[in-house]
């Protein structure tokens, strides 16, 4: 009887543990609402962004001899709707375009040959291209077998890269995964960080100082920067020797890359610690402002395969830029002055912004 009246007031305190946990919870509208809204959002992006069709791939088309199978080729692509086609002179033309980013790959139409040259760091995107035309080859031979009882010789479908002729989806996604890690972390530290320093009470003690508030912020970026370039580096390290990730551009454009990610990400953890008063509430909101950028950067998967009114997104967001600046750098060999525009631009830009936010904004609540 002893044993069971125990067991029985255990469970009591339990439960009023766990029902003051609730109604300290219910308390706090700002995690309330986060609990509900935040898994929502991720679903409803994560659906649509992964369940949504490659559109938008700039192919070209060269036609140096036409025949009906070359003709059934062509039709069969006008008629897919996830190709911009531009028509070529030659060959050349074709591979220094694929080469200067215009095009994602070339149908070359020969008489013999049905040449793909293919930009090789986006496998899906590769991928995508050699399926439609490998499928016009198909209607293009039952065709000539319905008509012919002798069929024509089929031309052969040879394939070429101008980039990363043995990468494997990995090696394109492990560029962008340094750019996730940087801004991801880095972020939540800094937010944690700056909401400590205010929950202390430190952040008005150092304003009576004669530091000015942009000194202020620039000394808490320089020291976390410190430590989210040593973070970048362990995964750097780990891309590269664990994961073979290939290097094919200079390490400086790589720092460079880094830097400005991580102070902008710094930045941004500034700004976010003003909208937050508990950790818990910086784990709620961290995911909602760093998935959506991961999902819609081309991280994960090329921003061609998300749908037509979500891309619009992808474009405002600086994983988009820091995410290609690092796959052009560490596959493609491009050298500082190539990712000057628009990657490096777009992320100097958020960096600048994020840091005169969080400056005015440090200053608007202690003033």
């Amino acid at each position: 009887m002893v044993q069971i009246v125990d067991i029985s007031q255990s469970l009591y305190r339990i439960w009023s543990v766990g029902l003051r946990v609730i109604r300290q919870t219910k308390r706090d509208r700002r995690t309330v609402v986060a609990l509900i809204i935040n898994p929502i959002i991720l679903m409803l992006l994560i659906g649509y962004a992964f369940s949504g069709t490659f559109t938008g791939i700039n192919l070209g088309i060269v036609e140096l001899n036409m025949g009906p199978v070359q003709e059934n080729v062509l039709n069969h692509l006008q008629a897919s709707n996830i190709f911009s086609i531009t028509y070529l002179a030659s060959e050349s033309e074709a591979r220094k375009l694929i080469s200067d980013e215009t095009l994602n790959g070339v149908v070359v139409l020969g008489k013999d040959e049905i040449g793909l040259i293919l930009d090789g760091t986006s496998p899906q995107v590769a991928g995508s291209i050699v399926t439609v035309v490998e499928a016009g080859m198909q209607a293009a031979a039952m065709q000539i077998l319905s008509q012919s009882p002798a069929p024509a010789q089929l031309p052969t479908i040879t394939q070429h890269y101008v980039y990363g002729y043995d990468l494997e989806v990995k090696d394109s996604v492990g560029p962008a995964l340094l750019g996730v890690t940087i801004f991801f972390f880095t972020s939540l530290n800094t937010t944690i960080g700056f909401l400590r320093e205010r929950l202390q009470g430190t952040l008005e003690k150092v304003m009576v100082s004669p530091l000015n508030r942009m000194e202020l912020v620039s000394g808490y970026i320089l020291a976390y920067l410190v430590l989210s370039i040593a973070q970048s580096v362990i995964t750097f390290v780990i891309l590269v020797v664990g994961f073979k990730v290939p290097i094919g551009g200079n390490l400086l454009a790589v720092l460079v890359i880094v830097v400005l990610l991580s102070a902008g990400s710094l930045s941004f953890g500034a700004v976010l610690s003003n909208f937050v008063t508990t950790e818990f509430q910086v784990m709620q909101l961290n995911p909602v402002v760093t998935f959506p950028q991961t999902i819609l950067s081309g991280a994960w998967v090329p921003i061609q395969s998300i749908p037509d009114w979500l891309r619009p997104l992808s474009y405002i967001f600086p994983l988009t830029y820091a995410s290609d600046a690092l796959k052009l750098t560490l596959l493609k060999g491009a050298s500082l002055t190539d990712i000057l525009y628009p990657d490096i631009f777009a992320l100097l830009i958020f960096f600048v912004v994020t840091f005169f936010v969080a400056t005015f904004m440090i200053k608007k609540e202690i003033a």
